[in-house]
């Protein structure tokens, strides 16, 4: 076995041996031959295709049942998953098929039988992301599967999809590993409410495939991602009958092959007739036609709640005045911008009344007295929070200059730079001022930044009550300045979004912050980025984080290092001990094998205990396993954002329905973890026996306890 898997890992990084180059000519399962091989019999005494589903008026046996069902698609780059009480997505991973002893063609027709069987049978299931077949060079080397959804039972021939992810992976890391599919019976798809397209090129009959199912689901779709900068006219057109579309996110821009740019017409239409539409964001603008087409519609659009433009270049001074001062940009925006537009966007901002965040880059060093003009619009505009410089370098002296206009405009709450050490007193009292209520926090690389300053910092970032998110950098082994942000999440509470990234982890200091991390009782989401990985402690520390740490919901760790077998198997054993992590996004360079099956079976485990949780708070009953998924969850923002998904209920709402939960729980928790199956009677006695305790007395008592604490 260790031989095969080596053998594959030299596939995948493209090792050169002499064992590749011969095995190469030795792959005599072409995609027929797989594809006819395959039938149920192949899981048989594994899986069960004879039970039928019980969706989707009821909660499937399926959802109780996933673990075989994972087991046999893990090796094949598939899962499925409970995204929401009693309803399934079934998923491609983004990670390299693990099952060493197939072929590709084999692991992709096993992979396409029971990827389609599942859809065809499983009602349940209602959302699919798939890597679609778009490399415009894979030719007939690599015959892409089908995916089949029409139902092949019932007199309705509609498969009702919620959530539909197409996703080409012509451009990922990964691609070389994973088989891409077409897929089949697009227009069998119905009741379509969710759709995310990223594709490096979309093939002209998958467009207007595409194109028809925007246009049979324009009345359910709430909402649709557009990852495409070849959009074409067919499914552009498509877009102005989306009249129930909440959120529209569109990357447009320039084509990149023919360098003409995508026609904003529809979208403009779309905003000129739609009431619905809350939310939108759009990327890469770069003509003038399509500026002033869309800011015309921004104008006098008034149900928009979110606007968000990014990635786009203002080549003219004109041009950003222009835009910004007809607030195209709506609430947000992300611009590349060219040095003599600088001023000139410093004038529009003193007159621009609705931009909110403004983040600025640039492929040059933007020059000193364009920064400071910039910074000095906020003196007269009062609606922008937030003036963002990414990648900007200056001369020491400027620092200094620009710290003192920063601290005498009281705008260190307002603007994010790469801050400097003379910076970090005014940054300092902007977090222990009450009314600069910074909520996010970045700093960059600590190690020009001296450790008196760096503790007077983080002993104000340790006692904040407004920061939520902090991002921080470290290069190298940060000595003491490490071992004082350590101490600082160790002590605070309410940051709640953590974005770390670490160069490297030679030395104590990753051990140590991950040990931070267990302690930290306030951050739900966390993002962990280590570049290059090449100590195997690390995966114990990071073990160790995820075994103990009992606040984070959600976690990412990425890498651009190759994680190994055992590395993968040791930080595996942490996350079985979790029980509160329901989302967690892995780094792709990993195999789907034996070392990640019970990673990823542990995230899913969780996230079945909070759909239970939301069971129990929709109905409230003596269910045991789902009030310990309550009592899990309780407290916790995934429990209401899960709630008010499922069920519609407001913030309010949510909260009552909460609290009248946890009452229940109190209330019958004797019963509910079988203390009691009925009442309490003692045999007579003189003296007072615990049947005479009244309701106050029981209540008190199942305070400190919890249905973890009785066993089954």
């Amino acid at each position: 076995m260790a031989v095969l898997r080596a053998l594959k890992m030299a596939a995948l990084f493209g090792f050169d041996s002499d064992s590749s180059d011969s095995s190469s000519d030795e792959r005599p399962v072409g995609p027929v031959s797989a594809r006819s091989a395959v039938t149920a019999d192949t899981w048989k005494g594994q899986l069960d295709f004879d039970r039928p589903c019980s969706g989707p008026e009821r909660r499937c046996w399926l959802c109780t049942k996933l673990t075989p069902w994972n087991r046999a698609m893990h090796g094949l780059a598939f899962e499925l998953i409970e995204r929401r009480p009693g309803k399934l997505q079934l998923r491609s991973m983004p990670h390299g098929d693990g099952d060493v002893e197939k072929d590709r063609a084999t692991a992709a027709a096993e992979a396409s039988f029971l990827v389609s069987w599942l859809l065809q049978h499983h009602p349940c299931i209602d959302e699919l992301k798939v890597d679609y077949e778009d490399h415009p060079g894979r030719g007939d080397k690599e015959t892409p599967f089908a995916i089949r959804l029409r139902p092949t039972t019932g007199s309705d021939s509609r498969r009702i999809v919620r959530g539909l992810e197409l996703e080409g992976s012509a451009m990922s890391w990964s691609s070389k590993q994973r088989h891409c599919y077409e897929l089949e019976d697009l227009d069998a798809v119905g009741g379509l409410e969710s759709l995310k397209l990223d594709f490096n090129k979309i093939k002209s009959k998958v467009a207007a495939e595409l194109a028809k199912l925007l246009r049979r689901n324009a009345g359910s779709i709430k909402r649709l991602e557009i990852s495409n900068p070849k959009v074409p006219r067919l499914f552009n057109k498509a877009l102005r009958y989306l009249f129930s579309c909440e959120s529209l996110s569109i990357s447009c821009g320039y084509d990149e092959w023919r360098g003409r740019p995508v026609s904003m017409v529809s979208l403009a239409r779309l905003l000129h007739s739609s009431t619905a539409l809350k939310e939108l964001t759009v990327a890469k603008i770069e003509s003038r036609e399509q500026m002033s087409a869309l800011a015309n519609e921004l104008e006098t659009n008034t149900t928009l709640k979110k606007a968000q433009h990014s990635g786009s270049r203002l080549l003219s001074g004109a041009s950003v005045h222009r835009a910004s001062a007809q607030h195209y940009v709506g609430r947000a925006a992300d611009v590349e911008i060219y040095r003599p537009s600088l001023h000139l966007l410093a004038a529009a901002l003193k007159v621009n009344t609705t931009l909110e965040s403004l983040k600025l880059s640039s492929e040059i060093p933007l020059p000193a007295d364009g920064i400071a003009a910039l910074c000095k619009a906020l003196r007269t505009n009062k609606t922008l929070k937030k003036l963002v410089f990414i990648d900007v370098k200056w001369r020491q002296s400027f620092s200094d200059a620009l710290a003192r206009q920063l601290t005498r405009d009281d705008c260190y709450s307002r603007v994010e730079l790469p801050w400097t050490e003379p910076d970090l007193p005014g940054l300092t009292a902007a977090l222990t001022s009450s009314l600069a209520a910074i909520e996010e926090f970045r700093l960059p690389d600590i190690r020009g930044l001296s450790l008196a300053s760096l503790e007077q910092l983080f002993d104000a970032l340790a006692s904040s009550k407004c920061v939520r998110t902090l991002g921080v950098h470290i290069k190298g082994d940060p000595g003491k300045k490490g071992r004082a942000l350590c101490e600082m999440l160790k002590a605070n509470r309410t940051i709640d979004c953590l974005d770390l990234g670490i160069d490297k982890d030679n030395g104590k200091f990753v051990g140590e912050i991950l040990h931070a991390l267990a302690e930290n009782t306030g951050i739900t989401k966390m993002l962990v980025g280590i570049d290059e990985v090449r100590e195997f402690e690390t995966a114990t520390s990071l073990s160790y984080l995820l075994a103990h740490n009992k606040t984070a919901t959600k976690f990412s760790f990425s890498t651009m290092t190759s994680l190994y077998f055992e590395f993968v198997e040791e930080f595996s054993r942490g996350m079985q001990q979790n029980k509160t992590i329901v989302k967690f996004g892995l780094a792709t360079n990993l195999l789907c094998d034996a070392a990640s099956f019970p990673f990823f079976e542990a995230v899913r485990r969780n996230q079945g205990a909070l759909n239970r949780a939301v069971d129990f708070v929709v109905s409230p009953s003596l269910d045991r396993q789902c009030a310990e998924g309550f009592e899990c969850f309780s407290g916790r923002p995934c429990l209401r954002k899960l709630l008010k998904k499922v069920t519609g209920k407001t913030e309010p709402e949510a909260l009552l329905a909460i609290s009248a939960a946890e009452r229940y729980l109190r209330d019958n928790y004797l019963l509910i973890t079988g203390i009691v199956r009925h009442s309490v009677e003692c045999h007579p006695a003189k003296t007072t026996q615990v049947d005479a305790l009244n309701k106050d007395c029981w209540l008190a008592i199942v305070r400190h306890l919890r249905v973890a604490d009785v066993l089954a």
